[in-house]
């Protein structure tokens, strides 16, 4: 090894040590002075590394990038069990800056940020800020690594399962599913997207889809798929417009929303409940008041069209 190489490796692990060790005292600052940062957060998304000095400490890195990434994961480690959860979105920040394609982090980074953060904050504001943030991370992983197959699935995953974004989480799934090493369930999560919101048209169409892939009679993992695929089909060839059904997929979807705090699934001329104009929660068919906030649901014709009007779009309609 050449005088000039040793010197160069030298910076660059002095830069790697200086990073790490400048860490606790970022978080010190942070914990600090908030309100330097965003006094309408707890901790703002901010990189451990520090937004001004990142290109340059990156680029002294060199081809030690990867070396730092996976120290700093280590810390992230430590730090999750230690309890300070705040923390985590600055060192992963900087992880997946250092190594783009270090798809764990980014899945946890966005996980972090979508489940535990969001449960954790004390504000639906701030509920909303985390969920945002983790959608928003997950779609950076996605044009970080657009070949990979499982980061896309994160990505629809968080937004079927957490925001109950189903129109948005079955074009992921997908796009997710034409990669050749995508796994059976991901098509069969495409048609689930659409019953909790009895888009019936869209949802035969997913299960017409699910039926013709995955039907290699040779792999156990394709006949399982048929199978599960075959019975749902059945069912809603069956079901598709029984009411008492209708009943059974909107009770789950809103209370699905209700326990993570996302407002009700206003379906299109519900048949089983009617919308407060004030709190925007459902009642009984027929009732004269919200059995929430006790205002009255009967409208004038033109009441009724400006609060249909305002209420969530249904896609397709």
């Amino acid at each position: 090894m050449g005088k000039r190489t040793r010197r160069k490796l030298g910076l660059t692990l002095f830069a790697l040590v200086l990073l790490v060790a400048l860490m606790p005292l970022q978080e010190a600052v942070h914990r600090a002075r908030p309100e330097l940062f965003d006094p309408q957060r707890k901790v703002k998304g901010t990189s451990a590394i520090g937004a001004d000095s990142t290109p340059a400490v990156i680029a002294a890195l060199g081809g030690f990038r990867t070396v730092a990434a996976d120290l700093l994961w280590l810390r992230a480690e430590r730090v999750w069990h230690g309890g300070d959860w705040w923390a985590m979105p600055r060192i992963l920040e900087a992880v997946t800056e250092l190594d783009p394609h270090f798809v764990l982090a980014w899945q946890v980074y966005g996980w972090h940020c979508a489940y535990n953060l969001n449960a954790e904050s004390e504000t639906q504001v701030d509920r909303n800020y985390w969920l945002g943030q983790g959608v928003q991370i997950l779609q950076r992983a996605v044009e970080a690594n657009p070949d990979n197959w499982e980061m896309i699935f994160e990505l629809g995953w968080t937004l079927y399962d957490r925001a109950h974004e189903p129109w948005r989480a079955a074009e992921y799934f997908l796009q997710a599913d034409q990669y050749p090493e995508a796994k059976a369930y991901v098509s069969r999560l495409r048609y689930r997207c659409y019953e909790g919101v009895l888009d019936i048209p869209k949802l035969m169409d997913a299960l017409e889809y699910a039926k013709g892939r995955h039907n290699d009679p040779n792999e156990a993992g394709d006949v399982l798929h048929q199978k599960i695929v075959t019975r749902d089909y059945d069912w809603w060839m069956q079901h598709k417009d029984d009411p008492e059904e209708h009943r059974r997929q909107i009770v789950m979807e809103n209370t699905k929303r209700e326990q993570r705090s996302i407002r009700y699934y206003l379906y299109p001329n519900d048949p089983y409940w009617d919308v407060c104009p004030r709190c925007g929660l459902p009642s009984k068919k027929g009732s004269e008041v919200c059995a929430v906030c006790g205002g009255p649901l009967k409208k004038a014709p033109d009441a009724q069209a400006a609060a249909h009007s305002a209420a969530p779009a249904r896609e397709g309609t």
